[in-house]
């Protein structure tokens, strides 16, 4: 049952996507798949998904499961193949039952003209006690843990005993980057539970952690190469790293870029923004704020700080953001901005002319702009001022590319929905830091973003931090909030609980991981 692909080469205009790679995945075997955002991981599953094809002019083919096959044509050719997946976003509506859900997915039986609910529950059912997923059939998707929803987009891939016995490879395409790592080793628990049934599992991830302790075999991509291909207990972290960010340095080289790397304070500078001073307020003050989860709670940020806030997804940790950039309303209490008051209805536009810019968790709706081009999301907020300024336009576009390192160079004029989601991230947070906010808020910054994107925007932000802009930082990943933050502050049932802060001791990856899961 066990799948290969061989000498697949993918070409776009100008970037070579993946060449001349070869691959092998064992059956019962959990393949971590690793790379750079833009390295070639997501090309690698579009290629056996039927998404995208191998040049015309490589000796590109696979073998599934024995059978040879030269192309994957459609998606539905791939599913035919016995190809399943699971993407990073869940195909589940948050207003939907599960057994809805499922049914939407799987297809509603019918009596005549009227939908069966009664084989739409049993199929649900039965399909959940297959996979040894604890949740009940009536339950809102939106109720559930991040992990429930993962493991239920795994059984609806998979399907019941007869779908099952037609699987030859199950990809998971980053589907645990929205898990918190508290839940993560219940959905790898049930992923080793498909790869012992003899299915080879495909897992692309960001997650260092998850690839140490739960994967087999490992392959690493860099600029669309394979630069190693091995078993898992034969390689350190350190070694990972090194091969995911080492030759696309080298490349940089090659091109002739320079390795130097130029500072937010001259983005500013040419764009005419002026840093800011301390002047003894608040950047940011919230004083006894309710709104719909959110029971009066008081907090506020300095210039230059970087506040953590924490809590399980019920704390009223995700309507804050949506708060803090005007897409939701207050009940009550007080909202203000380097002390001045902002009262009536809020808006993301009233927002950002007092100085609040928010990086939204959900890239793909919020965060940009997947039908226009790099250029036009990075100035998306000031876009009046690039026009017909093309020297103007020609030097930000430089100084955001080289700051924020987003890949590849030179393609300003792409689609941004051509880009990877680390290289997506990186040029949204181009585009806001490019402002100066005086308060910048991000909601889980590094959702799908690989270790070296990672490193560049944990840099731009102790960079901005420096220059006095006051940071608000949300995020599921303890260690990272331990890393960046000199007070962390965890919310519960809607009230802030707790504050940690790095003068006594408390900041630690424990101590948050405990307030943040609990």
């Amino acid at each position: 049952m066990s799948v290969s692909v061989n000498h697949v080469s993918v070409s776009f205009p100008g970037v070579k996507a993946l060449n001349d790679v070869s691959l092998h995945f064992e059956d019962g075997h959990i393949h971590g798949v690793l790379g750079a955002n833009g390295s070639g991981k997501s090309t690698l599953v579009k290629v056996l998904t039927g998404i995208y094809h191998a040049d015309k002019d490589s000796d590109a083919s696979m073998e599934i499961a024995g059978q040879k096959v030269k192309d994957i044509s459609t998606p539905n050719e791939a599913h035919d193949l016995g190809i399943r997946v699971v993407h990073q976003e869940s195909p589940l509506i948050y207003s939907f039952s599960v057994a809805e859900c499922i049914a939407l997915f799987k297809g509603y039986p019918v009596n005549g003209m009227k939908i069966n609910w009664k084989k739409v529950y049993s199929y649900c059912q039965n399909l959940l006690e297959l996979y040894h997923i604890k949740v009940d059939p009536d339950t809102l998707t939106d109720d559930l843990s991040a992990a429930d929803r993962n493991m239920i987009a795994m059984a609806m891939a998979m399907g019941d005993e007869t779908e099952r016995e037609s699987t030859k490879m199950l990809i998971l395409d980053e589907a645990d980057a929205s898990i918190p790592e508290a839940e993560t080793d219940t959905f790898l628990a049930h992923v080793r539970m498909i790869a012992e049934m003899g299915i080879p599992v495909l897992m692309v991830t960001h997650r260092m952690k998850e690839v140490m302790s739960h994967c087999d075999d490992i392959s690493i991509l860099n600029g669309g190469e394979l630069v190693y291909h091995g078993q898992k207990s034969e390689v350190d972290e350190t070694f990972i790293v090194s091969k995911m960010i080492r030759q696309q340095n080298d490349n940089v080289e090659k091109e002739g870029a320079t390795t130097s790397r130029h500072h937010l304070t001259e983005l500013w500078e040419l764009l005419g923004r002026k840093t800011h001073e301390k002047n003894g307020k608040p950047a940011l003050a919230m004083e006894d704020l309710v709104a719909k989860n959110l029971n009066g709670i008081s907090f506020s940020v300095q210039p230059g700080e970087i506040l953590g806030i924490i809590g399980n997804p019920d704390s009223g940790v995700r309507e804050l953001p949506q708060i803090l950039g005007g897409d939701m309303q207050i009940e009550s209490g007080r909202f203000l901005v380097d002390g001045e008051e902002l009262t009536g209805k809020l808006s993301p536009r009233i927002c950002y002319k007092k100085g609040v810019n928010v990086l939204p968790c959900d890239r793909p709706v919020r965060g940009g702009i997947m039908s226009c081009t790099l250029r036009e999301n990075v100035f998306m907020p000031n876009f009046i001022q690039f026009w017909n300024k093309p020297k103007l336009s020609r030097k930000t576009m430089d100084l955001c590319v080289d700051i924020f390192d987003v890949q590849p160079r030179n393609s300003n004029e792409t689609l941004f929905g051509k880009f990877s989601g680390g290289n997506q991230q990186k040029a949204i947070m181009a585009k806001w830091l490019s402002t100066c906010p005086k308060v910048f808020v991000l909601d889980d910054p590094t959702y799908g973003v690989d270790p070296a994107s990672r490193l560049r925007i944990f840099d731009a932000m102790r960079e901005a931090a420096e220059q006095n802009v006051a940071m608000i930082v949300f995020s599921t990943e303890p260690e990272q909030l331990a890393g960046l933050c000199s007070r962390v502050i965890a919310l519960h049932a809607g009230k802030i609980v707790s504050e940690l802060r790095e003068e006594d001791g408390m900041l630690d990856r424990t101590s948050i991981a405990r307030w943040c899961y609990t």
